[in-house]
């Protein structure tokens, strides 16, 4: 994914796309902790998604 490079004279704005890319990032980490479903726009539609589980490979289950 490319952030686009703001023009803006404020540095704090300059990084909003930054945060917001952040953000995101962390709110779908959350919702798959939790198995919450989540909303994302793709191709101009509301999207419903639900996050799936890591499986960590290697791991048995009685030693966790």
């Amino acid at each position: 994914m490319t952030i686009p490079i703001s023009n803006l004279p404020d540095k704090d704005m300059q990084n909003v796309a930054k945060a917001l890319i952040r953000a995101a990032k962390r709110a779908k980490e959350l919702a798959r902790q939790t198995g919450t479903e989540f909303v994302v726009m793709r191709d101009g539609k509301l999207v419903r998604e639900i996050p799936q589980p890591k499986v960590i490979k290697g791991r048995n289950e009685q030693n966790g």
